[in-house]
């Protein structure tokens, strides 16, 4: 896996949990 790979998927999975953030917690946002 690459450098690019490797940021690419931590972006993904750090947008995926601000928005189940965003679901859980609608109050906040």
């Amino acid at each position: 896996m690459s450098a690019a790979n490797l940021v690419g998927l931590i972006l993904a999975v750090l947008i995926a949990l601000l928005l189940a953030a965003a679901l859980v917690f609608p109050e906040r946002f």
